[in-house]
């Protein structure tokens, strides 16, 4: 049987986690802004996780950031795909410096303009 403190305890944890669930549902739906000089491409990967982009291999920093559709990091050797549509940066000398791998609806709106 539970007592009345018991009671409350169970209601408040359970409407913290209720708040918790939504506040993070809020967070993964967040539209990703992504850089005014960034590209659009189709990336392919290779057996030796060599970046194949629009059909040409490239070269990329040794900090390289992959971001998944939720924004989530991935290492280059996870990544297996072949042509999917990511945005990307690059540095200075053209190597790559970041890649978001795009959602459907990512992928159909236009890339930010540059000034």
């Amino acid at each position: 049987m539970l007592n009345n403190k018991s009671l409350r305890l169970i209601v408040l944890s359970t409407v913290i986690a209720f708040f918790g669930m939504m506040i993070n549902a809020n967070a993964m739906q967040m539209e990703r802004q992504f850089p005014i000089d960034v590209k659009r491409g189709k990336l392919s990967t290779t057996a030796l996780a060599e970046l194949v982009i629009d059909g040409k291999l490239r070269q990329h920093t040794p900090a390289l950031r992959i971001y998944s559709e939720d924004n989530l990091t991935l290492t280059l050797a996870s990544v297996d795909v072949r042509n999917i549509v990511i945005n990307y940066v690059e540095n200075e000398f053209g190597e790559i410096q970041k890649i978001w791998v795009l959602t459907a609806e990512e992928a159909r709106q236009a890339l930010p303009k540059k000034n």
